[in-house]
């Protein structure tokens, strides 16, 4: 009589510390342009709704004031559809095109950005309405990264971080109440600050290879030093996102988090970016430019880099700590949120994260899901298995590896749709000491994967 045996947890998302022949069965060898959702089931992601074609000469995307805001140096841009504010940034000395935008945010009820232009240079501007918009205060770093924490704008220079006088972010000169950090004085590594984050109520300072905790205060005299975190940082300004109080970020050995390195200081097999950093470090190249976000409607940290998005599902209550990459047809320059709505800008293309859209503007992706090989708890015995039981819902195909040694072999498409226990099993011809299934959907559809179920007969042992 043959034996059932069911997968139904995958909560661990993709895992690549193991092996794939001695990987446990909730440890995915691939997850891509799918999910784990808070269920511990396997979702298809959501898809990509164009909804403009910017006019041309403008960078960016900052959400904002009820507007996704983009920036210009000169002449004038108008964009037609009305969600969408074009805003000139002037170069100080020069005429020269922007080239990106760094960061923007809402401080005060004006947008404040840092803009590099295309020679290179960085200024930042405060859209309040006074001319020239860019800060012409001696001591404003025209930083790349900045952070508003404490009523205050907060900026990385050199060895100091500098921060703006409290609710004047164009003052960064008054005593006592504009100033700097010396977090150069902290450190016995790399000197020069990169990045700056928020963990909790507190101020992150990122360097290469180090961070450190400060507890800001809108009184420069109540400014505290609270810890070092030493052995990981970032050279990444926009990889920096806070969640669910967290600081996650990208360093040059995969993605971590501050709270669990300082927690525990352990960098290896504990913090957050581990299950993924053999795959993640090959992209870590000259030039890139990762930008990330915090997907609300997911409940996930986004980091883009390219056209490849790392997506990390997190989540307390159900214990759901999982990785899964999503590729995108297109390059993300930037991302933004506005109004719940998660927004994507690759060129003068603007696109919507949409929940109900399982499509790229559309054009169909493909979900693929693979586990480790599976003995069924019985290593080194030979089963025959006969037959596979699935709740999907959706269409979707199965296959399955059957050779840790060649993972080129692999058995034709079996097609799976709905609940498929109620009637009779769907039939397989292999015999193998352990198989790896391959589930992918090139559908057009929702897709979810609930449990596999396989029917199997013991030969023993090999």
């Amino acid at each position: 009589m043959a034996r059932a045996i069911t997968f139904d947890r995958f909560e661990v998302g993709l895992d690549l510390r193991k092996g794939p022949s001695v990987s446990d069965a909730n440890r995915l060898r691939e997850l891509r342009n799918a999910y784990v959702t808070t269920g511990k089931v396997v979702r298809k992601r959501p898809g990509l709704t164009r909804i403009a074609t910017l006019e041309p000469g403008t960078k960016g995307l900052v959400a904002g004031l009820g507007k996704l805001n983009t920036f210009y140096e000169s002449g004038s841009v108008t964009h037609t559809n009305t969600l969408f504010q074009a805003h000139q940034v002037a170069h100080p000395t020069d005429s020269q095109p922007v080239a990106r935008i760094h960061k923007g945010d809402v401080f005060e009820g004006y947008l404040y950005v840092s803009v590099e232009y295309a020679d290179g240079s960085i200024w930042h501007h405060y859209l309040d309405g006074a001319l020239p918009s860019h800060i012409t205060d001696a001591n404003c770093p025209q930083s790349a990264a900045w952070i508003k924490m404490s009523s205050k704008i907060w900026a990385p220079d050199g060895d100091v971080v500098r921060f703006s006088a409290t609710s004047l972010p164009r003052d960064w000169s008054t005593s006592n109440d504009a100033g700097f950090l010396p977090t150069g004085l902290q450190q016995t590594g790399a000197l020069e600050a990169l990045a700056l984050g928020q963990q909790d109520r507190d101020l992150v300072v990122y360097f290469q290879d180090s961070a450190q905790i400060w507890v800001p205060d809108p009184d420069p005299a109540l400014h505290v030093f609270k810890k070092p975190i030493n052995g990981v940082g970032t050279r990444y300004p926009r990889s920096v996102n806070n969640v669910s109080g967290d600081s996650y970020f990208l360093s040059d050995f995969g993605f971590r988090s501050i709270s669990m390195r300082g927690a525990t200081d352990n960098l290896t097999d504990v913090d957050v970016g581990s299950p993924i950093d053999v795959r993640v470090k090959p992209l870590l190249t000259t030039g890139i430019d990762p930008v990330s976000t915090y997907y609300a409607g997911g409940g996930q940290y986004w980091c883009a880099i390219g056209s490849s998005i790392f997506a990390y599902t997190f989540s307390r209550t159900m214990k759901i700590s999982a990785w899964s990459e999503y590729t995108l047809g297109v390059t993300v320059d930037d991302f933004a949120t506005l109004g719940g709505k998660l927004y994507i800008r690759s060129g003068d293309d603007v696109y919507q994260v949409d929940d109900a859209v399982f499509t790229d503007d559309g054009s169909t992706y493909e979900m693929v899901m693979e586990m480790p090989y599976l003995d069924f708890k019985l290593p080194g015995v030979m089963k025959q298995i006969v037959g596979v039981d699935a709740v999907i819902q959706g269409d979707a195909d199965l296959q399955l590896r059957w050779d840790p040694r060649d993972p080129n072999l692999i058995t034709d498409k079996i097609p799976l749709s709905g609940d498929t226990r109620p009637g009779s099993m769907t039939p397989v011809e292999v015999m193998a000491t352990s198989v790896a299934p391959v589930i992918t959907s090139t559908s057009n559809q929702a897709v979810q994967i609930d449990s596999l179920t396989f029917y199997y007969e013991t030969l023993g042992v090999t």
